[in-house]
């Protein structure tokens, strides 16, 4: 099947878009010096927004397990950065975490039989990227499926295969060099592939789409199995190393890691989500990232061990000094940002209006640190911005 993918608004994912990168380093010499400068959360203005760190326990249903599984899942997939450098401009708009196929996959494979031939299917993960913006460039996908077994999961990339070939009459089987067991097609007049790759308990598929090369109306079939091969040469060992859980067990799973989750303040109800709310190893925030070679380096630079996003996005970095340095990138300012006023008494967040073209960016966004933790929130009005940067802070003073 090829097929373009759709975009959605969602302020969540919007706002992870428009984080920037303003160059900030917490590691050196003078780093282990940094203190917080002690604020009194008695004088501070947090709305209604709680500032009491939560207690987030096993997961409570089946759906919630499955997204953990997945979650997890998500620690263990490269960036298609990381296989391919051209692959730095992310879409924000395409679900990383889904139990339902329509959400991540479903404008770039066939998925109306999807729970009829793939019955055991867990949960997923999607890594994402094109080498322009704007589908000027190469579209590149990599999703990966769970399932309880190695022959569900053979048998599940077998048949998914066979339900995508079926919707383009055009389609013919092509060999993925090095991977025999690759169950591959393309278009011969499309500059567009797809292969589905099962691993232990897993499927990986592997979709490329060349917008320049299907505009100029031109076709290089060798570059497409380069492609898929230089992906899978990649994927296949980082997330060879993820151990699932097994199926009957699945709803032991715990929420949280490190108190992670219970310091990210809870989603208003009246924001729109893509992903659902979960705890990942630091390097794994990339995925949510328009801009992922930044936002590596900010991981990388300092110290960057765990991410969560709720509704905040908190990062715990090495110390002090980091979690103030990753605070000053995402509250920093380029020229679509312009500096706003911080929280009364609480002059260490940094804020920023928005000020680009993008009609459905939000609007206003806030950044502040405490101790190893960064934060980073959002909003379309000024004062719910700052109430909520407020009561972040709060939580993660709390969170002791």
């Amino acid at each position: 099947m090829i097929a373009l993918r759709a975009t959605r608004p969602a302020c969540a994912v919007l706002a992870a878009a428009l984080l920037t990168t303003v160059v900030a380093c917490g590691s050196g010499e003078g780093a282990s010096a940094a203190t917080d400068v002690p604020v009194d959360l008695a004088t501070l203005d947090v709305g209604g927004y709680p500032t009491q760190p939560r207690q987030v326990g096993v997961v409570a249903n089946m759906d919630q397990a499955r997204f953990v599984e997945a979650e997890r899942l998500g620690d263990f997939v490269p960036s298609p950065a990381d296989i391919d450098p051209r692959f730095v401009h992310s879409n924000p708009f395409i679900a990383s975490v889904f139990i339902d196929p329509e959400a991540s996959l479903g404008k770039i494979m066939a998925v109306d039989r999807f729970a009829e031939i793939a019955p055991d299917f867990i949960g997923g993960f999607v890594s994402s990227a094109e080498t322009e913006p704007l589908n000027m460039g190469i579209d590149m996908v990599n999703a990966v499926m769970i399932f309880p077994d190695a022959q569900k999961a053979a048998t599940a990339a077998t048949a998914l295969e066979q339900l995508d070939f079926g919707y383009a009459p055009n389609n013919q089987p092509i060999e993925i060099p090095g991977y025999p067991a690759a169950k591959a097609h393309w278009q011969p007049d499309q500059q567009s592939i797809g292969s589905w790759f099962a691993i232990g308990h897993l499927v990986v598929y592997t979709w490329f789409f060349d917008y320049l090369k299907i505009w100029l109306e031109k076709v290089d079939k060798q570059a497409l199995v380069d492609l898929v091969s230089k992906s899978l040469d990649t994927i296949l060992p980082s997330v060879a190393k993820f151990t699932p859980m097994p199926a009957d067990q699945l709803m032991t799973l715990q929420r949280d890691r490190d108190g992670m989750l219970g310091r990210t303040a809870p989603r208003p109800r009246e924001d729109s989500w893509t992903n659902p709310p979960g705890v990942y190893a630091g390097r794994t925030a990339r995925h949510f990232s328009s801009n992922p070679v930044s936002r590596g380096k900010m991981i990388d630079d300092n110290g960057v061990d765990l991410y969560a996003n709720d509704g905040s996005e908190v990062y715990r970095a090495r110390d002090i000094a980091g979690a103030q340095a990753v605070r000053d990138e995402l509250g920093g300012l380029t020229r679509k940002f312009t500096a706003v006023e911080s929280p009364k008494n609480l002059p260490s967040a940094r804020c920023k209006e928005y000020i680009g073209r993008e009609r459905l960016a939000v609007r206003f966004y806030c950044a502040v640190s405490h101790d190893r933790y960064a934060a980073y929130v959002w909003s379309n009005q000024l004062l719910d911005v700052q109430q909520r940067i407020a009561a972040q802070y709060a939580l993660l003073v709390n969170a002791r």
